[in-house]
């Protein structure tokens, strides 16, 4: 029985191998809109396994993302924290990607800071008001 389970598992290791070099990463993208503000979005990232650190995003400057490949055994889950606001008192945290189930490839989840809310578009859909900022 033993043998028939590190049989099945090499199997599923190899397939998994051969599909990921086709399989694009997964990308989480944060633009700054703050238009009347103007301020700088701190953006810190974390999963199980990485702490991503601080970034801050200039409005209208470049945006900040990063890339990875979907767990195969754990979900794969990034939880962020934004900050706005000339002493950062805006703020919000939230789960800015959570895996499926079933191995997604090159998903794109891009996370627009506004001076209202925040907005998330998948896969370049039409963008949705996800959040509302809290004051401290």
């Amino acid at each position: 029985m033993n043998l028939v389970l590190n049989f099945l598992f090499l199997i599923f290791v190899l397939c998994f191998e051969s599909n990921e070099t086709k399989c694009h990463k997964n990308t989480v993208v944060f633009q700054n809109n703050l238009s009347l503000s103007q301020s700088t979005l701190k953006v810190h990232c974390k999963s199980r396994d990485d702490d991503l650190g601080d970034h801050f995003v200039k409005y209208k400057d470049n945006t900040y993302n990063f890339s990875f490949h979907d767990g195969v055994i754990f979900t794969t889950r990034f939880k962020c924290n934004l900050r706005k606001g000339s002493n950062l008192e805006y703020h919000k945290s939230f789960m800015a990607y959570e895996g499926h189930p079933i191995h997604r490839c090159g998903a794109l989840y891009k996370w627009n800071a506004r001076d209202e809310a925040i907005y998330l578009s998948k896969n370049r859909k039409p963008e949705k008001l996800m959040y509302s900022w809290i004051k401290d």
